[in-house]
């Protein structure tokens, strides 16, 4: 199956006038001024369009933009704000979320393990309201789109004067611009000089595609890359669990349950960096706004679903998203290991440029052969409290991250 064109952006019903965008403005901002509203129906249409001409990606549409605002309407308070020159031209977009975290999620094991045993008797331990820009989806991607021609310096001027104002209003502990790459971060440097810090995230690691399916990437491979591939599919064919490769939304909808969702959040709960748990409302959402876009992997033992992975096209890139799994019978069948193949088999039979494996598991997805990206974002304190403990525990909260290892995993 071929790649897909990205999506074109769903027509959007013009604001009320008691919900047009809000001004921000100030003399920092050097001309730019952001305009705000609160909900993706609002956004007016042409100037939110133009930021997919600058970032063509799905995670700036803005039927994926609701789907997060749904499913997290209860927890989180949501904003978009363009920022125009004084023609009114758009020049930079951004998506922001005011969402609770638990910022010890990137701190190192040792603090980890601290603040483990002090939640027994804290349980609200390290969990603070950030005002993001970005939103609450970890991906490895940004909500932020500047355009080429815009002043960098005074874009960031200009919206980080609109974050002070809903931050007045919202009172977070912190500020965080994610999940950026090196090319993104560069860009971002003017926010060092008013008083943020750059820490890493987990690097994205992604697979340049040359293959036209699974078989066409193992023969690519050396012989002992492709032996432990083919260890890990005698294992599960002996098993006799079955594969499925889910593409149409109806089916995906009846297929993914509350009881197939507890997987994902056992998926979670192990994992060593979490900033959300995305409730089941969120995928059965993302499948309703982006039919064709959003397919799912499903390993079933019986009628039950063992394992399964989200995956999602976006133009030419396939993104995988989020895994869920029965740890019960992982290790028997390397589950995971599967589980990733046919993910993979799926996403190449669907002709991509590049494959995005997802952060975390850096050593396994390195042996699949994939080049690892850095990923980073910029944090600033609000009020004295957060201040001093980002002075002081900065390095233990976001310690540097060991880079990825690197194997020549293929032939020549």
């Amino acid at each position: 199956m071929t790649g897909r064109a990205p999506a074109e952006v769903a027509p959007l019903v013009a604001p009320p006038p008691h919900a047009r965008s809000r001004p921000l403005s100030g003399a920092a901002s050097a001309g730019y001024r952001v305009r705000v509203v609160d909900r993706t129906a609002d956004l007016p249409a042409a100037d939110w369009a133009k930021a997919r001409e600058v970032a063509p990606s799905v995670f700036m549409d803005p039927r994926f933009l609701a789907t997060v605002e749904r499913a997290f309407a209860a927890q989180g308070r949501f904003h978009h704000a363009i920022v125009v020159d004084r023609h009114e031209r758009p020049v930079a977009w951004a998506s922001l979320c005011t969402f609770p975290v638990d910022v010890l999620t990137l701190a190192g094991p040792g603090l980890q393990a601290l603040a483990s045993g002090a939640r027994a008797v804290l349980p609200g331990l390290g969990f603070m309201r950030t005002l993001f820009v970005g939103l609450p989806v970890s991906l490895g991607q940004s909500h932020l789109a500047i355009a080429p021609d815009a002043e960098p310096g005074a874009v960031v001027a200009a919206l980080d004067e609109a974050l002070e104002t809903i931050a007045a209003r919202e009172r977070p502990w912190l500020v965080i611009w994610k999940e950026f790459d090196p090319a993104g971060a560069a860009r971002l440097a003017p926010l060092l000089a008013r008083g943020y810090r750059r820490a890493e995230l987990p690097a994205m690691h992604e697979l340049d595609v040359r293959f036209k399916d699974f078989a066409d990437y193992c023969g690519a491979l050396k012989s002992h890359y492709r032996y432990d591939i083919r260890r890990s599919e005698r294992k599960l064919r002996a098993s006799g669990f079955r594969v499925a490769q889910l593409h149409d939304a109806a089916e995906i909808r009846r297929v993914y349950t509350a009881p197939v969702h507890r997987l994902y959040e056992a998926v979670v709960a192990k994992s060593p960096v979490k900033l959300e748990v995305l409730p089941i409302e969120f995928f059965h959402e993302l499948v309703r706004q982006l039919p064709g876009l959003v397919s799912l992997t499903t390993i079933a033992d019986g009628d039950r679903i063992v394992a399964f992975n989200w995956g999602m096209m976006d133009g030419r890139v396939h993104h995988y998203l989020f895994c869920g799994m029965d740890y019960a019978v992982a290790h028997d069948v390397d589950l995971y290991f599967n589980l990733m193949y046919h993910q993979l088999d799926d996403a190449l039979r669907r002709g991509p440029e590049r494959v995005q494996v997802g952060q975390t598991a850096d050593a396994f997805k390195a042996r699949l052969g994939c080049r690892s990206t850095a990923r980073y974002f910029f944090v600033k304190p609000c009020g004295r409290v957060a201040g001093t403990a980002l002075r002081h525990g900065f390095d233990l909260l976001f310690p540097d991250r060991s880079p990825a290892p690197v194997y020549s995993v293929f032939r020549s």
